[in-house]
């Protein structure tokens, strides 16, 4: 009697809920589809120095401590620029989480920029067309990431051609391009999955809880649905005909037999779908500290680091200044993507070699031995996507600490390109692998991921499918009743 009636409360549970979060269930098989091939709108560091000027070397006058005085701020920045973006060369400086510039040829600070400057800009960058709109925006749906806050507000300028170009009221940088075909299909893929929808993305823990309360009753959804489905089936006293589920035909019998084959499937990708936000600590991902890139640095920018004119060597389109073991070094980003590394006394250099990172590396877990090797494909751990580029060769440096810490050092760069521990684990595999399917295997044969993800997605679509259309069935029944 009691099982029956649990049977009976599980199975309006499950008949309300498919009513409930049926259509966002389908819409996240289909927006997860389109997110496989179309990554949403942001700027690449491939595509902003393919459109930035060549620094002209003669324009420099100043060196970047005269210019940081120029601003007048407290402190030293914790990141130093140089572009000519605008025409002029200028430093960026980021201080206090916001981006500031001067012009590094007399000294003017950028305090903010016009429409007219923007559309400049705006028309640099996309190498001409004809402007139709220019707007002030502070956030919109493509601008809402906290990853833009450092640059915050913008102007949008709208091209008539359906580009829509994003610059910085700021420093006139700029910071976003998109075009009307990525801004339709990103409406239908991370929007739509996300649920990025901009009022609601603004209120950080509010979309939060509203994504992880969501996917966890779809969740239960799922695990009512895969008990009720095996409950139902026969494999010894059959239904008549030989049936293996009491229903003959329509959209019950094909919700019945896509469940058991697919409802597995759906429940581990709802699973690892809510635990990508990491509910309650539950796979959380440490990721690289502050702390950590620092002890890699050496400390931070000082006078001692800022105080010298740069060489500009030909056709260099940004130069940054970085710290690397406590030494300065100025890294030259060309516009074929090329880069070189440099000291205040030292010459070019195309990357830092193993001896260079090997030596900074103990400062790293001072007191811990470790051993490094240098990887020139993926590992498990650090691989390359369509949308997730990533830095080869790196240096992969293990520690032998209680956490495992595993560092991959750039060596264009010296920076720390990934960082995973023993912490780790779970969100490698119970959320990368098992959501996205990023297995070794797999990523190795991008179209057989591909294939697989789109072949389990329809798998998931159609069960999905028979539930809404059951759900509509029955709302039409009530309703034709109660008329």
């Amino acid at each position: 009697m009691a099982g029956a009636t649990l049977t009976r409360w599980l199975h309006l549970g499950h008949r309300w809920l498919g009513m409930a979060l049926g259509w966002l269930v389908l819409c996240w098989f289909v927006s997860g589809v389109v997110m496989l091939f179309v990554a949403r709108p942001q700027l690449t560091e491939q595509e902003r120095l393919a459109a930035l000027p060549a620094i002209a070397a003669d324009s420099v006058k100043l060196p970047p401590l005269a210019a940081w005085r120029s601003l007048r701020q407290p402190g030293w920045p914790e990141s130093v620029r140089l572009d000519a973006e605008s025409g002029r060369p200028a430093y960026r400086f980021l201080s206090g989480g916001r981006w500031s510039a001067v012009h590094a040829d007399d000294g003017s600070v950028i305090a903010g920029i016009d429409p007219d400057a923007a559309t400049r800009s705006a028309l640099r960058f996309a190498r001409g067309g004809t402007v139709d709109t220019v707007t002030p925006v502070d956030y919109d749906q493509w601008t809402v990431y906290r990853s833009h806050d450092a640059r915050r507000p913008f102007f949008r300028v709208e091209l008539t051609d359906g580009r829509d170009i994003y610059v910085s009221q700021r420093d006139g940088a700029v910071v976003l391009d998109t075009s009307r075909g990525e801004r339709l299909w990103n409406y239908l893929g991370s929007v739509v999955h996300w649920l990025y929808f901009t009022p609601l993305r603004m209120q950080q823990p509010l979309w939060r809880n509203t994504v992880l309360y969501a996917s966890f009753v779809a969740l239960l959804l799922a695990v009512g649905g895969i008990w009720l489905g095996w409950q139902r089936l026969r494999w010894r006293r059959r239904y008549p005909g030989g049936r293996l589920t009491p229903y003959r035909s329509g959209w019950k019998r094909y919700h019945h037999l896509l469940g058991l084959c697919g409802g597995v499937f759906v429940l581990t990708w709802l699973l690892s779908g809510w635990l990508s936000l990491a509910p309650f600590g539950l796979a959380s991902s440490n990721g690289m500290s502050r702390e950590d890139a620092r002890r890699l640095a050496g400390g931070a920018l000082t006078p001692a680091a800022l105080h010298a004119l740069p060489r500009i060597d030909a056709d260099t389109r940004s130069a940054e200044w970085l710290l690397f073991a406590g030494k300065t070094l100025i890294r030259q980003s060309k516009g074929d993507g090329t880069s070189s590394l440099s000291g205040t006394d030292t010459p070019p250099t195309s990357a830092l070699t193993r001896a260079d990172i090997e030596a900074a590396a103990p400062a790293l877990r001072p007191g811990v031995s470790f051993d490094s090797d240098w990887l020139t494909t993926a590992d498990e751990h650090y691989f390359p996507l369509r949308h997730s580029p990533r830095d080869f060769p790196v240096l992969r440096l293990r520690f032998a600490d209680a956490d495992r810490s595993t560092f991959y050092i750039a060596p264009s760069s010296g920076r720390i390109a990934h960082y995973r521990d023993r912490r780790d684990s779970a969100h490698r595999w119970l959320y990368q692998a098992l959501h996205r399917l990023d297995l070794a295997p797999l990523v190795a044969r991008p179209m057989l991921r591909d294939g697989l993800i789109i072949a389990l997605s329809l798998l998931g679509f159609g069960l999905t499918l028979t539930g809404v259309m059951l759900a509509w069935h029955r709302l039409s029944v009530k309703r034709g009743g109660q008329e």
